[in-house]
């Protein structure tokens, strides 16, 4: 008796352990190395071109991946092999043998990629050009290996996410009807530890809506956000008089944990109103609703919520239409920088302004005057990197502007003045 008493015991602590192993796991906040880097993320693209790993700032520029070596504020293709020339080769047989090459083996274009860090490895997902095969690359930290760990063909894979050693992403597949070919857009996750590598359905829009778009995928903690854009049935050609009728815009909140999913509301939206985008800020959502019936000099309200979207309360009024949130996990940053990309306000007028924890304002500034960027920038940490091209046939080269952050000195001024130019050679 006394024996299985104690296994008894040891069983319940095991089980009690292991709950308190998953908890920790997994908890409801922003763990540095396995989640989704939503402060590396450019509003003008919706994966990433850049992504901090715990040896190296990483960065994707044309068909290779490359590092910034910070103590020599260097950049370097993401390969050790001592007899490769990286990006410098000019046999097309030998591209794939440097393992910062990210051209598939059948030398076609690069579709849309995108690089993201967690655990240890760089993944890279190459969307696949004219909707060719699709493929994701995992790379080690030190550029000892690279290797194709999943593909798709017959489909196209557009926005995607990488969280918690899982890829979230939107798949379209295309269907033969008694109307011709129809495209299905649906919400899939792929574990990237599993050895079996088994796509999941997360999320299947009804079958009678038109989606335009599933996309924006994007998470924290045990969180997975996204948003779909389309239309319901109508019985009369949609045009631009009558659209707002028919819209089908929303957000939706992915539990990891549970499976459930729940539609992103906030109070008092009326229909022409949706939630557009999902903002991070001291482990809650900053919310407001999009409304399609007001133009550009139009104002939201924004709420904070718990991070399934319940619980809200009331953040900022009348803040002006097309104003973007952001923060770098000390500092909460508010711009129009959207808003003067889509030319509802001058270029002369694009600022940031930054807020603490208390909510105090604590600086303001433009960005770089060496760069022409007026989307809002992927806003890093402590440092922020931003990769640039000349964009110039007869002298063309690139390189990383890197910011080191000394907020509260800039005072509406731009940041030049703590910035590094790294220039690729």
């Amino acid at each position: 008796m006394k024996k299985i008493l104690a296994f008894l015991c040891a069983s319940i602590l095991l089980v009690s352990l292991c709950a308190a192993c998953q908890s920790k796991e997994l908890p409801d906040t922003y763990v540095e190395g396995s989640d989704y880097q939503y402060m590396q993320l450019e509003s003008r693209r919706f994966f990433m071109m850049q992504s901090q790993g715990s040896k190296a700032f990483y960065l994707l520029h044309g068909n290779y991946i490359y590092f910034i070596d910070e103590g020599s504020d260097m950049i370097l293709p993401l390969c050790n092999k001592a007899d490769c020339l990286h990006d410098k080769e000019t046999d097309p047989e030998k591209y794939s043998y440097c393992n910062a090459c990210i051209l598939p083996e059948n030398k076609l274009p690069l579709g849309d990629a995108g690089i993201s860090y967690c655990n240890g490895f760089l993944y890279c997902l190459d969307c696949g050009y004219a909707g060719q095969t699709a493929y994701l690359y995992r790379i080690s930290e030190d550029g000892s290996k690279k290797e194709t760990i999943y593909q798709w063909d017959g489909c196209l894979i557009n926005e995607w996410a990488i969280h918690r050693d899982v890829l979230y992403y939107a798949k379209e597949i295309y269907e033969t009807t008694d109307d011709g070919i129809k495209a299905r857009s649906q919400l899939m996750s792929l574990s990237l530890t599993d050895p079996v590598r088994q796509e999941e359905v997360v999320f299947v829009p009804d079958e009678d809506l038109t989606i335009n778009s599933l996309a924006r995928p994007s998470a924290y903690g045990n969180h997975v956000y996204f948003v779909i854009h389309g239309f319901v049935p109508a019985e009369e050609e949609i045009t631009d008089d009558n659209y707002l009728e028919y819209l089908y815009n929303k957000a939706f909140e992915y539990n990891i944990v549970t499976k459930e999913i729940h539609e992103l509301v906030v109070p008092n939206m009326n229909p022409t109103q949706f939630v557009s985008s999902v903002a991070f800020w001291d482990d809650k959502l900053l919310l407001h609703a999009f409304d399609h019936a007001t133009d550009e000099t139009g104002t939201d309200d924004w709420y904070i919520t718990e991070l399934d979207g319940s619980n809200p309360e009331l953040f900022m009024e009348d803040v002006p239409k097309y104003t973007r949130f952001t923060n770098d996990g000390t500092y909460l940053y508010m711009t129009n920088a959207y808003k003067v990309a889509r030319g509802y306000a001058e270029e002369d007028e694009l600022i940031y302004e930054v807020y603490n924890r208390q909510m105090e304002k604590v600086d303001t500034f433009k960005p770089m005057t060496t760069l022409i960027f007026y989307d809002v920038f992927p806003i890093g940490n402590d440092v922020m990197y931003l990769p640039y091209s000349s964009g110039d046939e007869n002298d063309p080269f690139w390189g990383v502007v890197r910011w080191d952050k000394k907020i509260g000195t800039y005072q509406g001024a731009p940041v030049d003045k703590d910035i590094v130019d790294i220039r690729y050679t």
